[in-house]
């Protein structure tokens, strides 16, 4: 990777005529530098990751027992010259080691290594008006310096669940005299004979409760839930040698298997619809969701593990063995809302909100993510100082034209921005098609700008455009089963906005963003004299 103590030298040798800075080193970030080279042969740019490792949640996520939880194929590719890229997946939902390898396995193809600037932290960008161009600020998290970068362009690939929880709502934990830590934070400790307490009842708690109770000897493992879920199966089985090589040989063989595999998950959608069909739909689904929990499950805890809400207002949680353990006799499960104390002379009694007394050696917190605060801890300031966060506040939450662009942030552009993660389908398929929807966008502003003799233009979308995108998008949402009345990350909790969804299927979403004419009306040119 690039060395750290030349960064600032290096990033700012190349003027900003051009530059892209990309913020994040995830797949998304990786992606959009992959295709910066491939779609458009441009070479100017930078990708900055906070991290000592590129690979985003999976590299920041390492507990046990981590996997996708839609099917490798669909959910896991990164470009590349040919379509059929990555043939060989060990697993149908690969497993956060085979992932972070294929990550690192993308940089290396793409010779990406020399322009990646790991442990550099991205605190603000700022627009001049007079350079046409972004000045962003970076902490040196190696040097614990700080330093500036100019770009004409930046592309955001942050992700949505890099910003732990933590402590919030539990500050008593600060007196605990144990250990504590979230599982993004993961800590290689012995749990043998230690009583262990779980708070959280999301995906991460589902896998890693399983591994503790099956590959460890706790003493005790009692899991603090607030709410139930919806607990599906997870059919996961080793592709076999035949498949991988028929993936790898048969042409479009890999290509088919991806279409059908994502035909089927977009089929799914009309579950989501507040229609007669989606109410049958889901009515079908959840019949047999509930049959499945409750033929695996404690039959002590269906009261607490039974969703009473409708089935899709969540997203669904897969079932990685943890419904059978429920069944341990180690094992408790407590509804209740968090810790309410801390007490004994060794900190090590917690109270929780039932009342209920618990002597616990560790804490794991499986409490989620901060999900609607895009972008922290990063300020960026627009045209006239305009301050994003703020914007975004002011309107219930974050939004922005096709989810990459906002009025009054010229050149700026998001990956898993505002309203583009699917309902029941793969996150990253949706990265790739908002980053081939940002190079649509590039590319025909450079060559508007041959036109200009090389005058450096800006582009933003209009203030209409913006404004009436985000009126249908939340206009088509109140067609959808997701409510402020169920507690989900996908909903800004003070003004009940999803500022995260994409309400529609898939095919409409790649369709919008890869097929349809980009729509130039809609967006605002300059160049930098104002013309």
């Amino acid at each position: 990777m690039g060395d750290s103590h030349n960064i600032a030298e290096h990033a700012n040798s190349v003027q900003a005529t051009d530059k892209i800075v990309i913020v994040g080193a995830g797949m998304s970030g990786i992606g959009m530098a992959a295709q910066l080279k491939r779609l458009l042969n441009h070479q100017n740019f930078e990708i900055f990751e906070k991290s000592d490792d590129v690979g985003g949640t999976w590299s920041q996520n390492v507990y046990p027992n981590l996997s996708c939880d839609v099917p490798s194929e669909v959910s896991l590719r990164l470009p590349d010259k040919a379509p059929d890229f990555k043939p060989d997946w060990s697993e149908k939902y690969a497993s956060q080691p085979e992932i972070l390898d294929y990550v690192h396995h993308c940089v290396r193809h793409f010779e990406l290594e020399p322009r990646i600037h790991l442990q550099q932290e991205c605190t603000s960008a700022s627009w001049s008006e007079e350079d046409a161009a972004w000045t962003l600020w970076f902490n040196d998290l190696v040097r614990h310096k700080s330093y500036s970068v100019k770009a004409r362009y930046i592309v955001t690939a942050m992700g949505v669940l890099n910003i732990p929880n933590g402590l919030d709502n539990l500050p008593v934990l600060t007196g605990f005299g144990g250990q504590y830590f979230h599982t993004s934070q993961w800590r290689d400790i012995d749990f043998d004979d230690k009583r262990i307490m779980v708070i959280g009842n999301g995906c991460s708690a589902n896998q890693v409760i399983p591994w503790i109770l099956n590959e460890r000897h706790p003493k005790s493992l009692v899991q603090i839930a607030r709410s139930a879920q919806w607990v599906a199966p997870k059919p996961n089985y080793p592709i076999s040698r035949f498949t991988k090589w028929c993936l790898r040989y048969i042409p479009f063989a890999m290509r088919l298997r991806r279409l059908w595999t994502a035909y089927q998950l977009d089929k799914g959608f009309v579950s989501m619809r507040n229609t007669q069909a989606g109410s049958r739909a889901r009515q079908t689904a959840s019949d047999e969701i509930k049959s499945y929990m409750k033929s695996v499950s404690n039959p002590k805890y269906h009261d607490i593990l039974l969703p009473s809400y409708e089935l899709g207002a969540k997203r669904a949680v897969l079932d990685h063995g943890y419904l059978e353990i429920t069944g341990r006799e180690n094992f408790t499960l407590i509804q209740c809302d968090g810790i309410r104390a801390v007490q004994g002379d060794n900190k090590r009694v917690l109270v929780d909100a039932a009342s209920n007394r618990h002597e616990v050696d560790i804490v794991i917190l499986a409490n989620g993510f901060k999900t609607q605060d895009l972008l922290t801890p990063m300020k960026v300031l627009g045209i006239n100082g305009k301050d994003l966060r703020e914007t975004w506040k002011a309107k219930g939450g974050s939004e922005a034209y096709m989810g990459v662009s906002s009025n009054g942030f010229p050149n700026f552009f998001l990956l898993a921005g505002p309203n583009t993660l699917p309902s029941g389908n793969s996150t990253l398929h949706g990265i790739e098609c908002s980053i081939v929807y940002i190079t649509r966008i590039l590319q025909g502003l450079w060559a508007r700008s041959r036109r200009t003799k090389g005058q450096p233009l800006f582009l933003m979308p209009t203030v209409k455009a913006e404004a009436e995108f985000n009126a249908m998008i939340q206009q088509k949402m109140k067609g959808l089963v997701y409510t402020s009345q169920v507690n989900t990350w996908y909903i800004n909790k003070d003004s009940g906005k999803n500022t995260l969804i994409w309400p529609g299927t898939q095919f409409s979403f790649w369709r919008s963003r890869c097929v349809s004419p980009i729509r130039w009306s809609d967006w605002m040119v300059q160049r930098r004299d104002g013309k």
